[in-house]
């Protein structure tokens, strides 16, 4: 992940109304921390070096220039004193973005509208970005913005990828001054097996389901305080609230953030296989969550 100071926040931008929300969010997250602001137009164009020039109506440099000036433009009628630097190239979107992520604080992308398949599956770009790029991925919902709340929420399950989610998180809500809720979650003992919800046989009285109910909420509160002790100690001025819900992962994570202005997740869970391009639960959050989501995964040397 790029630690330079100089780092900026970069913005895939395309003139969809999910850029523009992407470029709403990200001009306020530069602002607040300090740095320059660039967004990026990547575009393919199968035969571009052959077109002609004087082909009548359309002319793809100046399309996209009119793409990043507006986006410049908005930009800094939201904030006035911001670095602001936009540029478009002719090129893969993912590949320049991938090189982009090189050299980023963080990226942040718009999520598309989506269908009932996209809820599942997040769109190829936003998939490929989140697993390859080398800087936190931060995207912006398909909805309108919420008024701000002061509160960023980040999963803990215990693995690494979610430790480096609580080390991103601490310093994102110092600059916001924000209340840090940190949320882990303890899963009913309920499965999914050959299709059908499965409920597990408990031979034990009533009061032993309790006890025992009771005794795995209190060591996912424990292991929720160990996880994030650390950085309590390094961010004292960040005030934080330990949540431990119960459900499914994804959903409670989602429910708690409702009073979110940001969600931060690691890219794989404890539960995650090593094969998988992204953990189930990041997948989930990102086409559900109410409010934007950073994604943070392992650096790749």
């Amino acid at each position: 992940m790029a630690q330079s100071a100089n780092a900026p926040v970069v913005v895939a931008v395309n003139g969809s109304p999910a850029s523009e929300r992407a470029v709403d969010w990200a001009a306020g997250e530069a602002r607040r921390r300090g740095r320059r602001l660039r967004l990026v137009y990547a575009f393919s164009w199968p035969l571009y070096h052959s077109l002609p020039r004087d082909l009548p109506g359309f002319d793809v440099d100046e399309f996209a220039l009119r793409i990043v000036g507006s986006a410049r433009l908005r930009a800094l009628q939201l904030e006035p004193d911001l670095t602001v630097e936009a540029v478009h190239i002719t090129s893969d979107p993912v590949t320049v973005l991938l090189l982009e992520s090189q050299k980023a604080h963080m990226l942040v992308m718009g999520a598309h509208h989506r269908t009932a398949v996209d809820a599942v599956i997040p769109g190829s770009t936003d998939l490929e970005m989140l697993v390859s790029a080398l800087c936190p991925i931060v995207i912006v919902p398909d909805l309108p913005p919420g008024t701000a709340t002061g509160r960023i929420l980040v999963g803990v399950d215990g693995s690494e990828t979610a430790r480096l989610a609580v080390e991103w998180a601490f310093p994102a809500a110092d600059t916001r001054k924000a209340v840090l809720r940190a949320v882990t979650v303890h899963e009913e003992h309920a499965w999914w097996r050959f299709g059908a919800l499965q409920e597990p046989s408990w031979t034990g009285s009533e009061k032993e389901k309790e006890t025992a109910e009771t005794e795995a909420r209190a060591a996912a509160g424990r292991l929720l305080s160990d996880a994030i002790a650390d950085e309590r100690v390094r961010w004292p001025q960040v005030r934080v609230e330990e949540v431990v819900a119960v459900g499914h992962p994804a959903q409670a994570l989602c429910a708690a953030a409702q009073d979110c202005d940001l969600m931060v997740v690691g890219s794989h869970g404890r539960g995650g296989f090593a094969g998988m391009l992204l953990g189930s639960v990041s997948r989930h959050v990102i086409s559900h969550s109410p409010c934007p989501v950073a994604v943070v995964r392992r650096p790749r040397h």
